[in-house]
């Protein structure tokens, strides 16, 4: 795919914007890489005050990088893409809110918007190893479980842009209900997010009251998904085996993935990917077990390389290829190394 570039003949600048339940990062990305980047707390107590704040981080980057020629914005929400309307949104109040059209008057170029995990899987196909990936399916562990995936070079959305919500497919029919936006039960975010880890050691918590878990929820009400990744790291078995069921119930989900689109990647990323190495072993042995071989034999999986600025830099790279593309609003956006 051809380079998109300004007026005066240099690679064209544009920002990526990665708006989060805590933080929203800003930076200018260039060749696929993130500089003058900015982050601030999230302002979560009214639509308007988080636009103001997502506002004034874009302000501090073209201070210190000059105007871009296009705007790409990940959020945590399920997005209409053609429209770029935020149709639903768990932990940020823009449900309804028309993003796209907000923040291109604000901005005054034109804005794309897409799903964070869209985007963060965007960033990843560019860092695999051998090259761009053209076929990779991205998972986001944090505080829900979110998904991306790649197919032949492009982000695949389904018909409206609402598509492959990964961390909502079902793998135990009869688990423990959705914690997040979703009617169901026994899905990927009802047992493989950290809101799910953190409910699940509480549990064992209270039922083993001698335990290191539950001297946690005594002194905490509560046990953080960190302090259990903490407690499996210095030995304690409860805390071990939370996490690798966890894994388990990955591999499961990633064997769904695996027979359903063949990908030549799968990526483990997110907030509790930084536990991974407790658990990505399970969640890779339980879809080696599970998938079809033929198929499984030419997948990698493996935890996400992009590391913190991965989504800000799949906002600029959704930003840029659209802008490649004629600024299409309704298009796909396609991995470099597309012909």
């Amino acid at each position: 795919m051809p380079e998109a570039r300004s007026s005066d003949g240099r690679p064209a600048h544009v920002l990526g914007v990665d708006v989060g339940g805590t933080k929203v990062a800003v930076a200018a990305v260039v060749e696929g890489a993130a500089i003058e980047s900015v982050e601030q707390p999230t302002d979560l107590s009214t639509g308007p005050a988080l636009l103001d704040g997502i506002e004034s981080a874009v302000d501090q980057v073209v201070a210190r990088a000059g105007a871009p020629v296009a705007v790409g914005v990940g959020v945590p929400s399920q997005i209409d893409f053609a429209t770029g309307c935020v149709v639903a949104s768990v932990n940020i109040p823009l449900a309804g809110v028309h993003l796209r059209e907000e923040l291109g008057r604000r901005f005054g170029v034109p804005v794309f918007v897409d799903n964070d995990a869209n985007c963060a899987a965007l960033a990843e196909a560019q860092v695999t190893p051998g090259g761009a990936a053209r076929h990779l399916v991205m998972y986001t562990l944090g505080t829900g479980v979110g998904g991306g995936v790649i197919i032949d070079g492009r982000i695949f959305r389904g018909a409206s842009g609402l598509g492959g919500e990964l961390g909502h497919a079902v793998i135990d029919e009869e688990g423990p209900e959705c914690p997040g936006n979703c009617p169901s039960r026994g899905c990927l975010e009802a047992l493989c997010s950290g809101t799910a880890l953190e409910r699940d050691a509480a549990e064992l918590g209270r039922a083993k009251p001698d335990s290191r878990l539950a001297g946690l929820v005594d002194r905490h009400g509560a046990v953080d998904g960190r302090a259990v990744a903490d407690a499996a790291r210095a030995g304690d078995g409860d805390a071990l085996g939370l996490l690798q069921r966890l894994g388990c119930h990955l591999g499961v989900g990633i064997t769904g993935a695996v027979n359903t689109f063949e990908p030549e990647h799968v990526v483990i990323g997110g907030g509790l990917s930084r536990a991974g190495d407790l658990f990505s072993d399970a969640a890779r042995g339980e879809a080696a077990a599970r998938a079809l071989p033929a198929i499984f034999e030419g997948v990698s999986i493996s935890l996400a390389r992009g590391g913190p600025a991965a989504g800000v830099i799949g906002a600029g790279l959704l930003a840029m290829h659209e802008v490649s593309e004629g600024g299409d609003t309704a298009a796909t956006p396609a991995i470099e190394g597309e012909t």
